[in-house]
């Protein structure tokens, strides 16, 4: 009947939006900067499960209800929107080699894929000095402190102090391709809270060829991505 028709409509999309939500997603790598690892074209699938999926944090990341934010003063005021971080338990936690997704600190409506190079952890102490204050002052700032250097000393919070010790960790991310890549170089370490997963495979790749067409690249189907 039409009632059971409709209930089955609703559960499928609700199941939908628990495997976009909290299992992954497609993805198409849109840019060279990760080549020849990743190339521009590859279909990847956003592994969510590794580092627990996040909770959405506004209305526009709710997929399918983010359609009301396509609406300009629904979109306008959903940027203030900010709801608390909270993640889905993992099964492990990013590494040093891993490629993963996350939201650009420079714009966060924006996607970008990048390989982990370093990794600063919760706890660790970090030692402020007139050579790496600059690379430093961002990571602590991240964390709601001011820091400011003063002739020769630092200030943390008002206070001369050149020893801070993490709250969150942080991840330096790099491109394969250096030399066509926007990465930690330009906007530093980025927090825990802007990944959204890990890659793991290429399922297919397609190779625009501009005014000759599209290409599929059959030798990338079900490809593995190694560090």
């Amino acid at each position: 009947n039409l009632i059971g028709k409709v209930i089955a409509v609703i559960l499928f999309i609700l199941f939908c939006l628990f495997i976009r939500i909290a299992v992954g997603e497609l993805c198409i790598v849109p840019s060279g900067s990760m080549e020849p690892t990743l190339l521009c074209g590859d279909r990847v699938w956003i592994d969510k499960i590794t580092y627990g999926a996040r909770f959405p944090a506004r209305w526009a990341d709710i997929p399918v209800i983010n359609v009301f934010t396509w609406i300009r003063p629904l979109r306008k005021m959903d940027r203030n929107t900010h709801w608390k971080y909270r993640r889905l338990p993992g099964i492990g936690y990013p590494e040093v080699g891993d490629i993963v997704v996350f939201n650009s600190p420079e714009s966060t409506d924006q996607l970008l894929v990048k390989r982990i190079t370093r990794i600063k952890k919760k706890n660790d102490t970090l030692h402020v000095r007139r050579d790496n204050y600059l690379f430093l002052r961002k990571l602590i700032a991240e964390e709601g402190c001011d820091v400011r250097m003063r002739k020769r000393s630092v200030y943390i919070n008002g206070i001369c102090d050149s020893i801070y010790r993490l709250k969150r960790t942080y991840y330096y991310v790099e491109g394969d391709n250096s030399a066509d890549s926007r990465d930690s170089r330009c906007f530093g370490y980025i927090p825990e809270t802007l990944i959204v997963g890990k890659f793991n495979y290429v399922l297919f790749s397609v190779n625009n060829l501009g005014n000759k067409g599209k290409k599929i690249r059959f030798g990338r189907f079900f490809y593995k991505i190694t560090r």
